[in-house]
This record gives C-alpha cells, structure tokens and sequence, in this order.
C-alpha cells in the first residue's frame, strides 16, 4: 500500500504533462480569428478566406472557414490551420443578399485577428502574440 499512492501520483503528473506538451505541439503557432456580429440582424454567412498556399507537389489549395447564420451580437472563434505566414480578408452576406467584404490583411502565426462586421462593413486588427 505503501508503493501505491507514489506510484498513483506520478503517473497522474506524467499524464498532466503529457497531455498540455501534446496540445502544444499539435495546435500552437497557429493565427486565430475572432469576428464580432455588431448588426442587429443575422448574417447568413461569415467566410475567412485565406490566400491560396501550395502543398507539396507544387498544387495550390484553397481553405475557406465558414460558419451560417451568425446571430446579432454574437461571436464567432476560428483557428486557421496555417503555420506560414499567408494574407486573409473576411466576408460577409447579410440577411437581404447585401455582400460586406474586409481589406485583406498579412498574418503570421501566433497572430490573433479580430473582425468587427457592422452595417458600415468590415473592419480588422490584429495583434502579434509573443511566447517564451
């Protein structure tokens, strides 16, 4: 009984750590977008349409992040699965068809990007997180 508890013990600090080193390898240096709904009506569709990048052989691929009917005053929260530096707009389709698109904007890894859709249009910042 004397051997259990220690032994208890260490394996659940070695599943802790495990676990935070895993999530920091598969999904760090990664941009995250957040969009804000400032409108009093629901947006039909919200895109983040990153530049094309090329993958291997030499073939571009394209990755759009959707995400419908976007409730006013609401927020929507999106990581790209990019760990180069790529450029990125975000558009919008309002309830009567109206399109609002966003200036493109560079964005490197580790970058949070904030979008803020209003009847006016779409306007972004970003801000460079910096890790030690």
């Amino acid at each position: 009984m004397k051997h259990v508890v220690p032994v208890a013990v260490g394996l659940a600090a070695g599943m802790a750590v495990g676990f935070f080193l895993g999530a920091m390898v598969t999904r760090h240096d990664e941009p995250i977008v957040v969009i804000h709904n400032a409108t009093d009506e629901t947006l039909w569709s919200v895109c983040i349409r990153p530049d094309p990048t090329k993958n291997l052989w030499g073939v571009p691929e394209v990755s759009v992040y959707c995400t419908h009917e976007l409730q006013p005053h609401r927020t929507f929260t999106e990581r790209l699965s990019s760990h180069k530096p790529t450029a990125l707009n975000v558009d919008a389709t309002k309830a009567g068809g109206k399109k609002l698109s966003s200036e493109k904007v560079n964005v490197a890894s580790r970058d949070v990007v904030f979008a803020l859709i209003s009847s006016d249009g779409i306007k972004l910042q970003y801000q460079r997180l910096i890790s030690f």
